[in-house]
C-alpha cells in the first residue's frame, strides 16, 4: 500500500483511507504490460501486441490490418508486402536492411525479424512510409498512429458524455513541458480524474505519478513525482510536497480512480470514487481495449 496521506481529504470521508492517489491494486500485479496502439484517436483491440527489440518497436504482420493496412507474406522469399488504402505498397524482406516502396529502394534502420515463428516489422518505418504519423508515448508506453488528415477536436473533452470525454483524454499522447528524468515503471496503469471532469488527470504506473492537463488538443505533463522517494520530482511538483495542502492536488479532493489488474492474460478495471456524499463503487469491468480502463459512473460523477 502506498504511503501518501491527505489528512484534510480523510476528513471529507474519502474511501482511500491510507492514500489519496491509488488503491493497493499494484500489489501482485507485476506482469509485463503489453504495448497498446491508438489509431486516429481510438485504441484498437489486438491479439498480438507490438514488442520492443533493440530499442525498436515491432508489430507482427498479422496485426497490420488493425492499422488499416493490408499485407501478404511469401514464406519462400521471406518477403511481406504491405499496402495502404491508397494502393501504395512496401515490400520488406526479413533480415534485409533494404525495403522497396513500389520500385524505389529504401533503407531500414532495423530490418524485419522472424521471432518465435512470427514475422515482425518496424512499426514506425512501415506506417510513416505509407503516409501515417507515429508518436510513442514513453510515459505510458503507448503507440499513437494518425493519418495525415486526422484532426483532434477539443470539443470532445468538454462533451456532455463524460465517459467518452475521459476516454478521449487518455487517447491523446502525453508530452511534457519539462525534462522527464525520473524514469518509467510500467508495472500497471491507473488514472485519477476530478469528479465531473475530463481535462486533467493523474497517471500512475506503479511508481511514478504524472500530472496531466489537456490544453489546445494536447495532453501536457506538468509535473512528476517518484512514489518511492518524495524528494525526486520534476516539473511543477515541489520536492517533498504536502499532499493535503499543495495546490496541485486541489482539483482532486473529490475524484474518481480507475485502475487495472492483469492476471493470466486477462485484464480488468476497477473504478472507485468519492463525492460530496461519501464513497461510491467499486465498479468492475473487463478490459477488451485499452480505453475500457475508464468506465461510466452513476450521475456523471
Amino acid at each position: 500500500m502506498r504511503k501518501i496521506v491527505m489528512v484534510s481529504l480523510l476528513a471529507l470521508g474519502l474511501v482511500f483511507v491510507s492514500h489519496p492517489l491509488i488503491s493497493n491494486a499494484a500489489q501482485g500485479n507485476d506482469e509485463k504490460r503489453p504495448v497498446e496502439v491508438n489509431v486516429n484517436g481510438n485504441f484498437i483491440s489486438m491479439d498480438v501486441h507490438p514488442i520492443m527489440d533493440n530499442a525498436q518497436l515491432f508489430l507482427p504482420i498479422r496485426s497490420l490490418s488493425s492499422l488499416g493496412l493490408s499485407y501478404s507474406w511469401n514464406p519462400s522469399t521471406r518477403i511481406t508486402t504491405v499496402k495502404n488504402k491508397n494502393g501504395e505498397y512496401l515490400k520488406i524482406t526479413v533480415g534485409s536492411s533494404t525495403a522497396y516502396k513500389g520500385n524505389q529502394p529504401i533503407k531500414i534502420d532495423q530490418a524485419a525479424i522472424n521471432k518465435d515463428g512470427r514475422v515482425l516489422v518496424p512499426i514506425r518505418f512501415v506506417t510513416e512510409t505509407l503516409g501515417y504519423n507515429v508518436q510513442y508515448d514513453a510515459i505510458r508506453r503507448l503507440v499513437f498512429v494518425t493519418s495525415k488528415d486526422y484532426n483532434f477536436d477539443m470539443k470532445n473533452i468538454y462533451q456532455d458524455d463524460l465517459l467518452a470525454a475521459r476516454r478521449t483524454a487518455i487517447s491523446l499522447p502525453i508530452t511534457a513541458n519539462f525534462k522527464t528524468t525520473l524514469g518509467v515503471s510500467g508495472i500497471y496503469h491507473e488514472y485519477r480524474f476530478p469528479l465531473g471532469s475530463a481535462d486533467t488527470y493523474i497517471f500512475f504506473d506503479g511508481r511514478f505519478n504524472t500530472f496531466v492537463q489537456i490544453q489546445n488538443g494536447k495532453a501536457i505533463a506538468t509535473g512528476q513525482l517518484d512514489e518511492s522517494d518524495y524528494s525526486r520530482t520534476a516539473g511543477n511538483v515541489p520536492p517533498n510536497m504536502i499532499f493535503d495542502t499543495d495546490p496541485i492536488m486541489e482539483p482532486f479532493h473529490h475524484s474518481v480512480l480507475f485502475y487495472e489488474k492483469r492476471k493470466g492474460g486477462t485484464a480488468t478495471t476497477t473504478a472507485v470514487y468519492t463525492g460530496d456524499k461519501g464513497e461510491g463503487g467499486p465498479i468492475n469491468a473487463e478490459i477488451k481495449v485499452y480505453s475500457d480502463i475508464i468506465q461510466a459512473l452513476p450521475n456523471d460523477q
